[in-house]
C-alpha cells in the first residue's frame, strides 16, 4: 500500500467547494482544511507509487478551484 500527502492551494473562495468534490476521489483516505501556507492536505492511498500518481494527474489535479499541489509520498 502506497500512501501519499498532498498539500493544496485553491483559488480565493472555493476551498468548501473543492473540499467537497476531493473527498469523493477514489483513493482519498481523507482531507483537512488548514491555515497557512496551504489550504488543504488530502491523504490519498492507493495499491502502488503508480496508482498514487494516477490519482493526482489525472483526477485531483482536474478539480476546479485548485491553483497548485504538492505531493509527498510516504517512504515507509
Amino acid at each position: 500500500m502506497t500512501k501519499a500527502f498532498v498539500l493544496i492551494n485553491t483559488d480565493s473562495g472555493l476551498e468548501k467547494l473543492v473540499h467537497e468534490e476531493i473527498k469523493s476521489l477514489n483513493g482519498v483516505k481523507a482531507v483537512y482544511d488548514l491555515y497557512g501556507e496551504y489550504d488543504l492536505m488530502v491523504v490519498i492511498e492507493q495499491d502502488t507509487d503508480k496508482d498514487v500518481a494516477e490519482v493526482v494527474s489525472w483526477e485531483l489535479r482536474k478539480v476546479k478551484g485548485i491553483r497548485s499541489t504538492n505531493t509527498m509520498v510516504v517512504a515507509k
